[in-house]
């Protein structure tokens, strides 16, 4: 039956219409979208006495190169860049992605000192997932939770220079089982591949995370698997947080089949008061191979030489605000091996922080590392190993100094 033409228009406007009414759907889900491109450059001058081979990492040895003065990235972080995005879902749901990974911004090249071995783009984070009411939920290549607990209470904020950080990469350095080639340390990894980690909300001051990693062998869901979870506190003078880490198969158990045994944990305790323009904090970390502590993380790595899997670390720190723009900092950080009498490292490094604008700054950093024993090597930058004992040579005390004047800019 022909239609009239008046039956065809109205079709016709029908038809405009859906399609008006598809295109308005799209633009408000664009609009509902969002990506971000951010990133770092953090770029210095560092001078460091007595420093080490960089080609053995950060397992203690002898090796003396004598005195390094060099164009340094990384003194607060490492210089990176990324992509980060989102997608509003309705009902308080939003879909979420960050892809980052290290530059160097003294060279222009690609990773950083943990880094050496990867070629990936995205060495620091590539992950997705869902947050909302409920808290958050992601997937992929993550910075660890743990990082930011302990990062929290510490007055230096956990940088790359004479930190919280560096300390604890002296006590992994002490197990014998950390050479510093990844990111995934013995006593608590940076960064995490194959992790799932969930974020609650923040109640009352309280906030907490859980952390799992996948090992990927075949018939034993437990090995290689990393586990961790934190718990942080914060009110208008105070922060606490506390942590725990579990690692299966690594240190002492890392040349065996992986069978799921636990063989390394770090817990650690931290609080900071914060009263006017002065913080105050303290800390301790334990290190150990809750499997066998007497028998270290893996002392067939160092050729014979003392690992240790039963480690104790204090830390305190002091801040003060000068003005809105000067922030000096201190921290004191104390690592004692248990299972090796006379093993024993001691940093103490003060830093200020001058801020040109909210996204640049210059700093100015110092530090004075003592390590004594054959298996301590704590150093003041990361990244940059010192001269310690190792591969069965006792030293009695060897003092690195450092040094780092540079300038961060975000955007």
């Amino acid at each position: 039956m022909r239609q009239s033409k008046k039956t065809q228009q109205s079709k016709k406007y029908l038809k405009w219409m859906a399609l008006a009414s598809l295109s308005a759907i799209s633009m408000t889900a664009a609009a509902q979208s969002s990506v971000e491109l951010f990133g770092v450059l953090d770029l210095g001058i560092l001078s460091e006495s007595n420093t080490s081979n960089p080609a053995l990492g950060y397992l203690p040895n002898p090796s003396d190169k004598g005195h390094l003065t060099e164009m340094k990235d990384g003194g607060v972080t490492l210089s990176y860049w990324g992509i980060k995005g989102g997608e509003d879902l309705g009902g308080g749901l939003k879909a979420n992605f960050v892809l980052q990974g290290n530059l160097n911004a003294a060279n222009g090249t690609a990773g950083g000192p943990n880094s050496s071995g990867s070629t990936s783009l995205f060495n620091q984070q590539a992950n997705v997932g869902i947050s909302g009411n409920f808290g958050a939920l992601k997937a992929g290549r993550v910075i660890s939770p743990i990082f930011d607990a302990f990062a929290s209470t510490d007055v230096r904020g956990g940088t790359f220079f004479g930190s919280g950080l560096t300390a604890v990469v002296g006590l992994n350095s002490a197990t014998g089982s950390f050479s510093g080639a990844s990111s995934n340390a013995s006593l608590g990894a940076l960064y995490n591949d194959n992790a799932i980690v969930y974020s609650s909300p923040v109640l009352n001051g309280f906030a907490a995370s859980i952390e799992v990693t996948m090992g990927g062998v075949a018939g034993n869901s437990a090995a290689l698997r990393q586990s961790a979870a934190t718990l942080t506190y914060t009110s208008e003078n105070w922060k606490f947080d506390g942590l725990i880490y579990n690692g299966n198969d690594d240190g002492i158990k890392a040349a065996a089949t992986p069978d799921g045994t636990n063989t390394n944990r770090l817990v650690q305790v931290g609080g900071m008061y914060t009263n006017g323009a002065v913080s105050v904090a303290a800390g301790y970390f334990k290190g150990s191979n809750p499997s066998d502590t007497g028998a270290g993380m893996n002392p067939a790595l160092l050729g014979g030489a003392q690992t240790s899997g039963n480690l104790d670390m204090y830390s305190v720190g002091l801040g003060y605000k000068v003005t809105t723009a000067l922030k000096l900092t201190s921290g004191y950080y104390d690592l004692k091996d248990q299972a090796n009498s006379g093993n024993h490292a001691a940093m103490f490094v003060i830093g200020a922080d001058y801020a040109l604008s909210a996204r640049t700054k210059f700093y100015a950093d110092a530090a004075s590392v003592n390590n004594v024993g054959s298996n301590m090597n704590m150093a003041p930058e990361y990244g940059v190993p010192v001269t310690a004992g190792g591969k069965g040579a006792v030293s009695d005390g060897i003092t690195s100094t450092a040094f780092m004047l540079g300038i961060r800019h975000k955007f």
